[in-house]
């Protein structure tokens, strides 16, 4: 049937409203973009080597049309098996779709056996519509997953992917179908195969020991005295101690240009609700691009850098430093890729940039992001040799002693690249080693649908707090349509790091859709609604990790609480005689004396 025969037919139905779909009666009816069995067959476009793709019938399975992957061979640290399948029909931006498929492990050196659906391209390489990971046992598993597109596809431009790594398994697919609903739906509306985690549970025995570290390392004792002008002290006054701000780094990536007024797709409305909820949430932030060196270059938007971290500091928020060297030519400027046949010239440009931009910002920016992602950036090394990292932290030492300085890579806190990791631990220790000046280790903490268990994040920070360096989870976000999961994992990890002695630090990488690089990571909606990871961040942070008590003093003049540490101002008040003041709780604790 021709593909406009097809689309009259999806219409007709969808005016009857008696359309079946995957997921039951319906009164809108999908058209169905790929069913396994009667579309194009997957192919394998990586890993052809170690794996095998193969339509099979499955007798006994909820369908029998099926699709069988086998991961044959070992796969090479940062290797993938991808098989592909195209999208005949053309999608429209702001389509709702729907993949659905029942799948299992049939062989797997671990289970559950993990199998990511995407579907692509997405508008960047790290905007994909969906990427979801099953997680599959023996057992046949029902999944539905759904998602919207943001731009349009036509026909054949758009494909299907199953992608597989790590571990030698075989698994089994049956029903893949990829259902369109177009705009007559909301996502949020169609099912959801809720993805759980290990250690997910909310009795889980963690969560226990987690609150135990959080009373101890996060709170200190605060005493109050209130005594008369003459010294003597005041029994019964009534005293408030209201926090304002913590110490810990609550934080969030800031656009620049949105920050300044100056962002294209955002209203007066959005910038001025955008500054509010950013100084209402946040005590730190980082600019999220524009202190990046092919921006700083140009002086236009220097400018607006120096003016967002200004902006910044004068509303009272810690501004960290991204990035000072992204060592691959694809995130350098074009002066410096000019350069990569002149080693030497090339070696001096970076430093002199270090010395430029850290002097320009000398005393404004508490951190710096000195080197970034090394692991899968490194022409820079791979030219001038290794050592040269350790220059770079020299150099930023050397302009601003006061900065502390940060290596940043993402995937350390993730369950699917150890080799990630590994070359991580070995990449400090040898800046260590050759006497770099490093103060930090920041994890990056973007996630898909795949997240890892808190034990095992734990064990993760304890790796590598072992070097006696502080820690940050530096760009934190969860892509994914799942908003039960994106919350329990916010709320999970952000535990995790508040309950953690190494860790300073929590940065979101973005909060409004309207400006996010993974629009579903935000906390709120384009409409500017709140989301479920938005609700569990202020619990956190505005309610079970802050304190706001009252209180009398006793016989002798004394009001005594445990607070968290940050600033905040205590009031003492007794007949028509009041005072105030402001201080800072810190380890091991504060005791103030108010006169009356």
């Amino acid at each position: 049937m021709r593909k406009a025969n097809l689309r009259q037919r999806w219409t007709h139905l969808v005016a009857l409203g008696i359309v079946a779909t995957g997921i039951g009666w319906s009164q809108v009816a999908p058209m169905v973009l790929y069913e396994l069995g009667r579309s194009a067959g997957f192919r394998l476009q990586e890993g052809a080597g170690a794996a095998v793709v193969e339509p099979v019938e499955l007798p006994g399975a909820p369908v029998t049309a099926g699709l069988r992957l086998s991961i044959t061979e070992p796969l090479n640290p940062g290797e993938t098996v991808r098989a592909t399948a195209p999208i005949a029909e053309r999608v429209d931006a702001n389509d709702v779709l729907l993949v659905e498929f029942w799948g299992r492990a049939v062989e797997a050196e671990q289970l559950p056996a993990k199998v990511e659906v995407r579907f692509e391209p997405g508008l960047t390489r790290y905007s994909s519509p969906l990427r979801m990971v099953a997680r599959l046992d023996r057992q046949w598993r029902k999944v539905q997953y759904p998602f919207t597109v943001s731009r349009n596809y036509g026909p054949g431009e758009a494909r299907l992917e199953l992608v597989a790594r790590r571990q030698r398994a075989t698994v089994e697919l049956v029903g893949l179908r990829l259902l369109n609903y177009r705009n007559t739906v909301r996502k949020e509306d169609l099912p959801c195969t809720r993805l759980d985690y290990p250690g997910s549970e909310l009795q889980a025995s963690w969560r226990t020991a987690a609150d135990q570290r959080i009373e101890k390392l996060r709170k200190a004792e605060l005493v109050v005295r209130v005594v008369d002008r003459k010294g003597r002290v005041l029994p019964g006054a009534s005293v408030r101690v209201r926090m304002q701000r913590h110490a810990f780094g609550f934080g969030t990536a800031v656009s620049a240009p949105l920050l300044l007024g100056q962002a294209r797709n955002a209203s007066p409305e959005d910038v001025e609700r955008y500054r509010r909820e950013l100084l209402r949430l946040f005590n730190k932030a980082v600019v999220e691009n524009h202190l990046k060196w092919p921006l700083w270059i140009d002086p236009q938007q220097r400018e607006l850098a120096i003016r967002s971290v200004e902006w910044l500091r004068a509303h009272g928020l810690k501004v960290r430093g991204h990035v000072l060297v992204w060592p691959s030519w694809r995130w350098m400027p074009p002066q410096a890729v000019a350069l990569k046949d002149r080693p030497h010239e090339l070696r001096w440009f970076i430093l002199e940039h270090i010395r430029d931009e850290v002097g320009a910002l000398r005393g404004k920016i508490a951190e710096w992001d000195v080197l970034n992602e090394p692991y899968s950036n490194h022409d820079v090394m791979d030219l001038l040799g290794r050592d040269v990292m350790a220059e770079w932290f020299v150099q930023a030492r050397q302009v601003d002693p006061e900065a502390k300085l940060y290596i940043n890579d993402y995937d350390i806190l993730t369950t699917y690249d150890p080799p990630h990791r590994d070359h991580y631990e070995a990449t400090i220790r040898f800046l260590l080693e050759r006497g770099a000046p490093l103060d930090g280790i920041g994890m990056q903490g973007h996630f898909k649908s795949e997240v890892t268990g808190p034990e095992e994040l734990l064990a993760i920070l304890d790796r590598f707090a072992r070097f006696g360096k502080a820690l940050q989870i530096t760009e934190f976000d969860v892509d994914t349509v799942d908003e039960r999961l994106q919350a329990d994992f916010t709320r999970d990890l952000m535990t995790v790091a508040f309950s953690h002695p190494a860790v300073e630090g929590f940065l979101m990488w973005g909060f409004w859709e309207g400006q996010h690089w993974i629009p579903n990571g935000a906390m709120f909606r384009r409409d500017w609604t709140p989301k479920p990871n938005a609700r569990v961040y202020e619990e956190l942070v505005f309610r079970r990790w802050w304190t706001d008590v009252s209180g009398r003093t006793g016989n002798d003049g004394v009001y005594r609480t445990r607070g968290f540490l940050g600033e905040y101002l205590v009031e003492a008040e007794l007949g028509d005689r009041r005072v105030e003041r402001r201080l800072e709780l810190r380890k091991p604790g504060v005791t103030v004396e108010l006169v009356l």
